[in-house]
């Protein structure tokens, strides 16, 4: 997933908002998410990607769930009932015999060609 500089302000906001309410430096959470502090910093201010796992390391730290706080997480309202067709193909080195679907999974019958 791409994070864009939205969701890094939004992520930077909360940061700020929080860690005055918790009372922790940059210095003990970064310790906290086992990170080094330029880590911390660097991704924080732009100077490298964020990551699902810094967000959601920082975001558990801070109780908060990024999904109602980044911009690219949070579900809009036409998303949150819908359902996608998914397409999924496989190839089979035989020739199929019978093919069937027993609750979630399709299950292909297949003969192998013998080989000489």
């Amino acid at each position: 997933m791409q994070f864009t500089e939205q969701d890094r302000q939004a992520l930077y906001n909360i940061w700020m908002s929080q860690k005055a309410k918790m009372r922790i430096t940059q210095m003990e959470m970064a310790k906290k998410m086992q990170v080094s502090p330029v880590e911390f910093t660097n991704a924080l201010r732009g100077s490298q990607p964020l990551s699902l796992g810094f967000i959601n390391n920082l975001c558990g730290q801070l109780h908060v769930d990024p999904a109602s706080i980044l911009p690219s997480m949070k579900q809009r309202p036409e998303q949150a009932n819908s359902s996608r067709i998914v397409t999924t193909k496989i190839g089979i080195d035989g020739e199929i015999q019978n093919a069937y679907i027993e609750g979630n999974q399709v299950i292909i019958e297949y003969r192998l060609p013998t080989e000489h």
